[in-house]
């Protein structure tokens, strides 16, 4: 590696959505759509193990049933509909240089504490612009906090292109990097 050489540590581009949707809503749907399909096909199987809340016949099973499966849908749904636009803005802000690029020594750097910073961000500056993640907020960029084995230091010297509407990171190289090598992090960077 030559001396000053800046090493890319995250690029949205490299990431899918899957990475900034909600898995929960993923794993909700099925079920929503087991619970609703499996009393109607095998409706005498489940009042003879005598499971009240799937009788078939009851009002308020029904209601609980299409009620947790449109939840699980609508929920994902909404998550999809709020997230994708934003992905693929800051996707083609990456993709076309759009995004604004700052350079410098990571100043002010305050990482999230660990264990229970599930409430704090972690922050520094670069040139007087600030960013701030977090892994317990999705940003749709950069959220891989120093006390969860992010790149980030307090001695970092970084090249940063980003969004400029919430300075969120779409793009992070670090000079003289020594860490592991992007391709075995990139699955630890969601």
């Amino acid at each position: 590696m030559n001396p000053h050489q800046f090493v890319k540590v995250f690029d949205i581009r490299d990431t899918s959505l899957l990475d900034w949707t909600s898995s929960t809503g993923l794993i909700l749907v099925p079920i929503g759509i087991a619970v609703v399909v499996i009393p109607a096909i095998f409706p005498e199987t489940l009042t003879l193990k005598d499971i009240p809340f799937l009788r078939i016949q009851a009002l308020q099973s029904r209601l609980f049933r299409y009620g947790f499966a449109s939840f699980a849908i609508l929920m994902t749904a909404v998550v999809f509909a709020n997230t994708y636009p934003l992905y693929q803005r800051r996707t083609a802000l990456v993709e076309h240089n759009d995004c604004r690029v700052v350079e410098g020594p990571v100043e002010h750097f305050t990482p999230m504490p660990y264990p229970g910073g599930h409430g704090a961000l972690e922050s520094f500056s670069v040139a007087g612009v600030p960013f701030r993640y977090s892994e317990y907020v999705t940003t749709v960029g950069f959220n891989h906090t120093a006390s969860h084995g992010g790149p980030i230091t307090s001695d970092s010297y970084v090249r940063i292109c980003y969004d400029p509407s919430g300075s969120v990171i779409l793009r992070l190289e670090i000079r003289d990097f020594g860490g592991d090598p992007p391709s075995r992090r990139s699955d630890r960077l969601k």
